[in-house]
């Protein structure tokens, strides 16, 4: 699915820039380099595309990634981009022409191939076999398994650069548990105050109250958790969501935040919403950290749960705040 193109420094919709009535960004032939944790795993080449719903999807063929040489790299057949018909037009990595079309077959051969004795011949199936065909049960569709993955198409972008986080030995473990408990006190905030129980006493003496307000600890669902050294220096961001029954209500909470040197967080975002909300704040899911602008620093890329349905949203990780740069829904930059 088409998220963003970067021209002269602004993110616009793919889905939107120049479609006629397909979108550039699925255009048949591109090759998108296909990334996890900002680490190359393959390539994806558009061979179509189609819409649904108003959404359109690129249709093609992935590629696992091969360990190569750096001169069978340098000698890769791969054809550079397209002319483009304007100054600012992105340049879009494609892959080479199609071969020529075969030559037509002349009449000699083709009664040749007309006087082949194994050539097969159609026949109509006979009353029996219909109805054999017929009672045999039809298998069950079983729908693939949807993985989203980020993908890059530039003929000319910079060397990727992994944002994979090298961590000790127990340390996710650790800091799943520490970003698990940020995220609880971000929903602990919302929940109504418990009524602390009443104490029976003897008639005519005052009732004795307890004075005690904890809560029953919450269970968290679909809890999603990434790690990303978006600035390759083993200090990395760190995104967790999950959802929550508060009082009845489905909570949906989002939380980043910072690894200090001293192993501590630091929190730069929380978010918290349900459904009664999703207008004025999505749900959000992390994807993947991208080197989006192509500076070799990542930026977060998040799959937004709105009520108008779902879009894409593009944070840039600070030192003290997520700062929204992309949100599909607006269909270019917010700066």
């Amino acid at each position: 699915t088409p998220v963003a193109i970067l021209v002269e420094s602004r993110f616009y919709d793919a889905e939107l820039y120049q479609a006629q009535p397909e979108p550039l960004a699925v255009d048949a032939g591109v090759i998108y380099d296909v990334f996890k944790n900002g680490d190359p795993v393959g390539t994806f080449t558009v061979g179509g595309s189609r819409q649904d719903k108003g959404i359109w999807y690129g249709l093609g063929r992935f590629d696992a990634r091969k360990e190569k040489s750096a001169a069978a790299a340098k000698n890769s057949s791969t054809a550079p981009a397209a002319p483009a018909t304007e100054d600012d037009r992105p340049k879009l990595r494609r892959g080479p022409p199609p071969p020529p079309a075969p030559k037509e077959q002349t009449d000699e051969v083709l009664n040749n191939i007309d006087r082949d004795p194994e050539r097969p011949t159609l026949r109509r199936q006979t009353a029996e076999e219909r109805k054999a065909k017929s009672v045999v049960p039809a298998k069950e569709f079983v729908p693939p398994t949807i993985h989203m993955a980020v993908a890059i198409s530039d003929a000319g972008g910079p060397e990727a650069r992994p944002f994979v986080f090298r961590a000790k030995p127990g340390e996710t473990d650790q800091l799943r548990a520490a970003m698990e408990k940020l995220a609880r006190a971000e929903i602990d905030k919302l929940r109504k105050t418990p009524k602390p129980p009443v104490t029976q006493g003897h008639p005519g003496m005052r009732q004795r109250t307890l004075s005690s307000t904890s809560w029953p600890p919450l269970t968290l669902q679909d809890a999603i958790f990434g790690i990303f050294d978006v600035n390759s220096n083993n200090a990395p961001i760190l995104v967790y969501s999950a959802a929550a029954i508060v009082d009845g209500v489905k909570k949906y909470v989002t939380v980043a935040a910072w690894e200090e040197i001293d192993e501590s967080l630091r929190k730069v975002f929380a978010q918290v919403t349900d459904d009664h909300h999703l207008d004025v704040y999505p749900r959000l899911e992390v994807i993947d950290a991208v080197d989006a602008r192509g500076n070799g620093r990542g930026e977060l890329l998040f799959r937004a749960f709105g009520d108008q349905g779902n879009r894409f949203a593009l944070y840039h990780p600070g030192p003290d705040s997520l700062e929204l740069i992309f949100d599909s829904a607006s269909a270019q930059s917010e700066r």
